[in-house]
């Protein structure tokens, strides 16, 4: 399946109801072996080597962004050490604010472990809210993962060789986005709001200094 086929189809569908639709629309569009080359041509054609619009970050390719969804490719390399693993955010537990899709793409792929948040209650910093059982998805090729906003604490483990996934990311209205997603320490008890806030904040801060070396 070609991108726009699949923008065109989700932009049609309903977002809340066609899941399985979804679902395999997005099997389907992970079977485009050239997903990276087209869009890799058609930004260079439309803004030269400048890379400042088509990185989602230092490891991720935005294929598609409008106001409803995002398309993602994400690459995921195997770590031999701690600060390799931190560099991905790896076993990291943490939610997300948006409802999230994602199917293997290449490689062995990531291993996701994942626990249902059972309270209806927001979130409090060192209150471990009561979960449901772990659960294991290794996000092989054709392997999807599902994700409802707010509902799961979910955690990445390294892939053995270097993975590739696509993600569609569904963005929640802002009329009615009420909580943050949450980071967790091992032990499942919420830490800080955001998504790696610190992890990133230091990131950035690296590359910061390294700009100005």
């Amino acid at each position: 399946m070609k991108l726009k086929t699949f923008v065109e189809r989700m932009t049609a569908y309903d977002l809340k109801r066609d899941r399985l639709k979804i679902v395999e629309d997005l099997r389907q569009l992970a079977t485009n072996r050239t997903l990276l080359s087209e869009h890799l041509y058609t930004t260079i054609q439309q803004a030269g080597f400048s890379t400042k619009n088509s990185l989602y970050g230092a490891y991720a390719f935005v294929l598609h962004y409008n106001d409803l969804f995002t398309v993602r490719l994400g690459f995921w390399s195997p770590v031999t050490s701690h600060d390799e693993s931190e560099t991905f955010i790896y076993d990291l537990n943490h939610t997300h604010d948006f409802e999230i899709y994602a199917v293997g793409y290449g490689g062995d792929g990531y291993t996701t472990v994942s626990r249902k948040i059972l309270d209806q209650t927001p979130l409090q910093a060192g209150k471990r809210p009561a979960l449901g059982e772990e659960r294991v998805l290794k996000l092989a090729p054709g392997e999807v993962l599902h994700m409802l906003p707010l509902k799961e604490i979910h955690k990445q483990l390294p892939p053995k060789t270097m993975s590739a996934s696509l993600s569609l990311l569904i963005h929640p209205p802002q009329s009615v986005k009420t909580e943050e997603a949450w980071c967790f320490d091992e032990n499942y008890v919420p830490t800080y709001p955001g998504i790696a806030t610190q992890e990133t904040a230091f990131y950035e801060n690296t590359l910061s200094l390294l700009e100005r070396a």
